[in-house]
């Protein structure tokens, strides 16, 4: 069962585009409305594809991204809170995380790809 689990969740991390579009046919089964389809399919895999960029700058570039991402991530979310709390002077972190994590999925999507494609080029 664990060996399972793990190949799961190696398999998450390595391929987090097949992962969304298998989470996006499972919520839309649920849900009806397409674009909130999307939208939850993009925030429940967010960090799959900031783990697997992690994954790639590491095993391309030998170098350990963790600390740096990790500020940058921290940084990121309070500016979220700021910017909600300046335009709106509520904070509703509910709305603030969903955000969030639609930024991160566009960010770390097109630096997937990008690395996907520079350790392609690499390798060859």
């Amino acid at each position: 069962m664990s060996q399972i689990l793990a190949y799961l969740i190696a398999f998450s991390v390595t391929f987090p585009i097949v992962m969304t579009l298998i989470m996006y046919y499972i919520i839309h089964f649920f849900v009806t409305n397409q674009k909130k389809a999307i939208h939850k399919s993009m925030e429940y895999t967010a960090i799959l594809y900031v783990v697997s960029t992690i994954f790639i700058v590491y095993e391309t570039f030998n170098i350990n991204m963790l600390g740096p991402l990790s500020i940058f991530l921290l940084v990121g979310f309070l500016l979220f809170i700021i910017i909600q709390w300046k335009l709106i002077s509520d904070i509703r972190i509910r709305r603030v995380w969903q955000l969030y994590f639609r930024f991160l999925f566009l960010i770390f999507f097109i630096a997937n790809m990008t690395l996907v494609l520079v350790s392609i080029y690499l390798q060859i």
